[in-house]
């Protein structure tokens, strides 16, 4: 039986809607011309500020060191200086600004996706599905410390969120955060508490005496294997290294969550498509996070970059510097974040977008492997592992800085994405992308 045929379309009338069950055209990754390039500076600003942060477990074993309670001799002079302003003005800021910046990148995604029919939340899986397999290559084999596994494991949990309003998302996000702050905060404290009522350990404490010397053998072998190792002797070594660090990363999940929601607000709210109309707003947020942040975080300061990463003070016996040390890292560290990022959004908008910056940062990934690459030569490669200063090493920051800042605009005058990225947007839309311009 055929159906009834559909009444006329009156002159002059919209047409009718699509049928419920028609969806609108696949999602594609932004165009270059679409790209709001403030926000790819900002990417490139944060990116190689956590060269700075990064290089000091890149060049030597302090990481063992804090773990195995060899405690090094206090830094003097040029280093004590560069140790504390990269702990003061770096550690915990640059982790902190890329994690906005994603919130930000996934609610762009979600919102293109939203707007063609198709499923935010699948399309980010897919992308943190591929991150996570970055993640874990760069670890086992460029760097430890790497962050972009631990990211793709944050991306998940957001998915939750995706369907928030950007105010339900800002309370999460201060939520999550003043939750954090306290908690940790009080054990602390608690913990600082009862080493005063509880006599220190014996010298010949059979626990802390097997720990010392398991992490006092690592940090040996971990010299060696960098230094005249082969490359089985190298990827053993990165492997435990990693396994080590990421153990301790995953911990920080729920505080990344709480900064990807704050960067996600900030994209439904209008607020990252649109900086040119919330320069008040962006004033209010440079003024509150520059004024409250760097007192904030001037603990981060005296306990150094290893110091913020491990919880250990060096030699500082001021049971205050480890309980106020806690929320600098948990609170002040964002805060400050936002004023770099707020400052830095009004100083594009009156002075334009530097062009090399925002290619670094439209390269990101591509970068970001990029810097771990050229230290991993340097440092291994050329047996230089342990051999570096903190202020000798700002040498390879800076080398690797000029070398991105070059690199990435003469590549983007031939190509529209960093190789990463093009392997990533292809996985991410199931579709091969154009590659060269």
């Amino acid at each position: 039986m055929q159906p009834p045929p559909s009444a006329p379309t009156p002159p002059g009338a919209p047409p009718p809607p699509p049928p419920a069950h028609a969806e609108g055209p696949a999602p594609a990754p932004t165009t270059g011309a679409d790209r709001e390039p403030i926000l790819d500076l900002l990417r490139g600003f944060a990116l190689l500020g956590i060269l700075l942060v990064n290089i000091e477990l890149m060049r030597g074993p302090a990481l063992f060191d804090a773990l195995a309670g060899v405690l090094p001799e206090p830094a003097t002079g040029a280093d004590r200086v560069t140790e504390f302003l990269v702990g003061w003005l770096a550690a915990g800021k640059f982790i902190s600004s890329f994690a906005i910046l994603f919130g930000i990148g996934a609610g762009l995604l979600a919102v293109k996706a939203r707007s063609r029919g198709g499923s935010p939340q699948r399309l980010l899986a897919r992308r943190y599905t591929l991150l996570a397999g970055f993640g874990l290559g760069h670890m086992l084999l460029l760097f430890p410390g790497d962050v972009l596994f631990v990211y793709a494991v944050t991306g998940f949990v957001l998915l939750l969120f995706i369907e928030v309003q950007p105010r339900t998302a800002l309370w999460w996000s201060g939520g999550i955060i003043t939750l954090l702050t306290i908690g940790t905060t009080a054990l602390v404290a608690l913990a600082a508490a009862l080493e005063d009522l509880i006599p220190d350990a014996e010298v010949d404490d059979p626990f802390s005496g097997a720990m010392g010397s398991f992490f006092d053998g690592r940090r040996e072998a971990t010299i060696t294997a960098y230094t005249e190792g082969s490359i089985g002797e190298v990827l053993s070594a990165r492997a435990f290294e990693a396994l080590l660090v990421q153990s301790g990363t995953l911990v920080t999940v729920p505080w990344l969550v709480a900064l990807f929601l704050l960067g996600y607000a900030a994209t439904r709210a209008g607020v990252a498509t649109d900086l040119g109309s919330h320069r008040r707003l962006l004033r209010r947020l440079a003024a509150t996070g520059l004024l409250l942040g760097l007192p904030l975080n001037l603990v981060l300061g005296v306990v150094g970059t290893v110091g913020a990463a491990t919880g250990t003070t060096g030699e500082l016996e001021v049971t205050w510097v480890e309980i106020v040390s806690t929320p600098a890292q948990m609170l002040g560290a964002p805060l400050l974040a936002v004023g770099y990022l707020a400052s830095i959004s009004l100083l594009a908008l009156r002075f334009g977008a530097w062009k090399p910056l925002a290619a670094v940062g439209r390269m990101a990934l591509t970068a970001y492997l990029t810097q771990s690459l050229v230290t991993t030569v340097v440092f291994i490669g050329f047996g230089t592992y342990g051999a570096w200063t903190a202020t000798s090493a700002l040498l390879v920051v800076a080398g690797t800085w000029l070398l991105l800042l070059i690199a990435c605009p003469l590549w983007l005058r031939w190509f529209r994405f960093g190789p990463v990225e093009w392997l990533w947007r292809s996985w991410t839309y199931r579709a091969r992308q154009p590659l060269r311009r």
